[in-house]
């Protein structure tokens, strides 16, 4: 966990993290992401300019009396010993946070986040999918959104 401005950050990575999407045709690169025409999506822990992508999980969270509480991740996935949603919130965060700028719809990163919580086998996909769908629209391209760089 990452403290940043009295917010944190429960996940930080410090390496790439990439996946084929099927978000293809779309040229994109900053700092933090990725895109390539193949869909081809990179999240760029290893930035040399900073500490680690951070990022809370599935959303809203918060802590409070050193309990974190909030919107649950889900148990371990054997196969990546990481939560369930670990993966999905991750590329559903940097596509919240810059897919205007990349060319991304909302839809398009609500369904990524679907078919990663799918492939791990998360029983609540379709409640969070559901979730993401109605109220997504708050927070899709606002940098300020549930997912930082530090």
């Amino acid at each position: 966990m990452k403290l940043d401005n009295d917010y944190f950050w429960l996940y930080v990575i410090h390496q790439n993290v990439s996946r084929q999407t099927p978000i293809k045709g779309r040229l994109f690169e900053n700092e933090w992401l990725r895109l390539d025409a193949e869909g081809n999506l990179t999240v760029k822990g290893a930035n040399p300019n900073a500490d680690g992508y951070a990022w809370d999980g599935c959303s809203p969270k918060g802590a409070f009396l050193d309990l974190v509480w909030g919107t649950p991740d889900g148990v371990i996935d054997p196969a990546t010993e990481q939560r369930k949603t670990y993966f999905a919130s991750l590329f559903h965060d940097v596509l919240y946070q810059f897919g205007k700028q990349a060319g991304v719809q909302r839809k398009e990163a609500d369904r990524l986040f679907l078919d990663c919580m799918k492939e791990s086998g998360f029983l609540w996909a379709y409640l969070y999918y559901g979730a993401v769908r109605a109220l997504g629209w708050l927070f899709f391209g606002n940098a300020a959104s549930e997912s930082t760089v530090v």
